[in-house]
């Protein structure tokens, strides 16, 4: 920066309008040495915009002498104060050797920042000059000192956090803990435990959760003894505080606790119990955990992700007898109940079926489903005429799942009912179930009237069938919707006479017949003469679906074809032209793109400006 452009940013930071102090003082960032100065004015400025902007500059600017220079400011205002901790702070390793002259300082405050900077900053810090600030005479200096080492992760500072654990001020004891914890220190276990039986309420809380937070055998051994010796209120603190370390399956002892903590309003209190509950796998919680379920709104957002957990811990709990048990109370939840339903099909409980069998006549929906939803995953053939029974079920979903789950049988005796079913039902994706379960069952016996089935039976059949003969009568239907399901699905089966009939539809009279083919053909990547002349099709989707086949199968014999594509009418086929001729490479096709790079439309210019970079 020169030094006439300096001079008035300087001046510019006096001037009446905030926005252009704040605008000079940003762009003194860019600067050297000789902006420090102003820039150290700034931050008295009566606007805290500017103040921010001058910070921000001094940080970019960096250096010795901008932390040398900051070092008096944090005597100022607590403005000015504030803003010299963040430059310190960011500044980084070079502030940490004129922080220490200020552990000495007799102001208090400068001493507290002081510790609260080296243990911030971390990087470069001599540890040691920090082991005296545990004895300072006042409790916040000793308690960000307790912080620091925290920070720092010294192994050596263990000894004087244990020490500062029996401080007379609580703040101090209670920052040693968060210390402990942060550095997962065992050999402060003990130490941490003698807490737990102490006279202050607070720091008992706080040595639970720091005990949870270092993962140890010794830990976990000095919370159990905890849980035995301290009083209920604060039994549920060293009780989340083992299940966050980990407990063990047979850590039953622990169960009355934790079902006393799953009645807690506090859903982080419950996530623990819930956790601690399916650990230890404890049956008579499940009641409670399906009807907490059950009363949850799942209009609200949270509450979706809450049941999710209680499902997940139910399935991992639950046996089917203990599931079964609950099956008869009648004052648990609907939504309750349809989790327990869901649960017994995932555990594939077949001493369930009676009595998924009995519910699929439930009077709630829902109920119905899930035991449909059951069944299927049961898959036992005894369940097989109930399964019947369901289809004439007066709700879709509930059909669905029925057929579903004889289809899943191959339950032949179902073949007829399904099909008198599908012929009047109204919700098509129970139509496309029921043809996807009889072309499963009896695939002949379906097929043999398929040309006086209706449209929609067709449609499915044609996307479902195996049969390459059926798939090109169906192209030959009289409905249009019919054709285009069984062509997209020609391309699928390596046969000639497949092949031959794509080919004759891109000659036919029908636009729509003809964009499907071509689209077929290039979804498969195949190739056929008819490609050649598809090219010119008066329609754009047709040319772009038969430049995309012909590139994908035998690009290499055509160069010219999409040199002359490139001078289509229709962006999109110019665009298809570019793509095959990246595709191939070399010099004809860097020539042919570079032709059209002045080309009138924008999107076009710039890919052949990318193509032409790769090539």
């Amino acid at each position: 920066m020169n030094k006439a452009r300096l001079e008035k940013l300087k001046k510019s930071l006096n001037h009446s309008d905030v926005s252009r102090r704040r605008q000079a003082a940003s762009m003194l960032g860019e600067g050297d040495e000789r902006a420090i100065y102003p820039l150290i004015t700034a931050l008295f400025d009566k606007s805290l915009a500017v103040q921010d902007s001058a910070a921000q500059s001094l940080i970019q600017i960096g250096g010795e002498a901008v932390a040398y220079m900051t070092i008096p400011v944090l005597r100022k205002e607590a403005s000015q104060r504030n803003a010299a901790l963040l430059i310190l702070k960011d500044l980084g390793e070079v502030s940490v050797p004129f922080l220490y002259d200020l552990l000495k300082d007799r102001d208090e405050d400068m001493r507290k920042f002081a510790v609260d900077l080296l243990g911030d900053i971390h990087v470069g810090v001599d540890y040691e000059s920090l082991i005296p600030m545990f004895k300072d005479e006042n409790a916040n200096v000793r308690a960000a000192t307790c912080r620091s080492f925290g920070l720092l992760n010294v192994k050596d500072g263990v000894k004087y956090l244990k020490e500062a654990l029996s401080d007379p001020e609580e703040w101090v004891a209670f920052n040693a803990l968060e210390a402990l914890g942060a550095m997962e220190s065992e050999e402060g276990v003990t130490a941490i435990s003698e807490l737990c039986n102490g006279s202050s309420l607070v720091l008992k809380f706080a040595a639970f959760e720091t005990l949870g937070k270092i993962p140890s055998k010794q830990s976990r051994d000095a919370l159990i003894e905890c849980t035995k010796t301290t009083d209920s209120l604060t039994k549920s603190v060293a009780v989340k505080s083992l299940v966050q370390i980990g407990i063990e399956p047979d850590m039953l002892f622990l169960a009355t606790d934790l079902r006393v903590m799953l009645q807690s309003d506090d859903w982080e209190d419950r996530f623990a119990a819930i956790s601690g509950l399916s650990v230890i796998k404890d049956k008579e919680s499940l009641y409670t955990l399906l009807d907490m379920a059950g009363s949850l709104d799942t209009s609200y957002p949270e509450n979706e992700e809450h049941i999710a957990i209680i499902k997940d811990a139910v399935l991992n709990i639950a046996d089917c007898s203990s599931l079964l048990s609950l099956c008869d109370i009648n004052n648990l939840k609907f939504r309750g109940m349809a989790i327990l339903v869901e649960t017994l099909g995932k555990l594939k409980c077949i001493e369930a079926i009676d009595t998924l069998v009995k519910l699929l006549r439930s009077s709630l929906r829902d109920i119905r489903r899930e035991a449909a939803h059951a069944l299927v995953e049961i898959a036992d053939e005894r369940c097989v005429d109930s399964l019947i029974e369901a289809l004439s079920d007066e709700d879709g979903h509930v059909r669905k799942q029925s057929i579903y789950a004889l289809r899943k049988l191959k339950a032949k005796k179902s073949f007829l009912p399904i099909l008198d079913l599908i012929s009047k039902e109204s919700y098509e994706d129970v139509v496309d179930e029921g043809v996807k379960a009889l072309l499963s069952m009896d695939s002949s016996k379906f097929l043999h009237k398929a040309s006086s089935y209706p449209e929609n039976f067709k449609i499915y059949i044609a996307k479902y069938a195996q049969e390459t003969e059926l798939l090109l009568d169906l192209s030959k239907d009289d409905s249009k919707s019919v054709k285009i399901a069984a062509i997209s699905r020609l391309g699928s089966f390596n046969q000639q006479n497949a092949y031959d009939r794509l080919s004759e539809l891109l000659n036919d009279n029908d636009l729509e017949l003809r964009r499907s083919s071509a689209m077929t053909l290039s979804q498969y990547g195949v190739f056929v003469d008819a490609l050649l002349s598809a090219v010119n099709d008066s329609d754009m989707w047709v040319r772009f679906y038969a430049l995309k086949a012909i590139a994908a199968t035998k690009g290499a014999e055509y160069p010219d074809l999409f040199a002359q594509a490139l001078n289509d009418r229709e962006n999109l086929v110019v665009m298809g032209a570019i793509d095959a001729l990246s595709i191939l490479g070399g010099q004809d096709a860097y020539e042919a793109i570079y032709s059209i790079k002045d080309h009138t439309d924008d999107a076009i210019r710039q890919r052949v400006e990318e193509v032409l970079q790769s090539l």
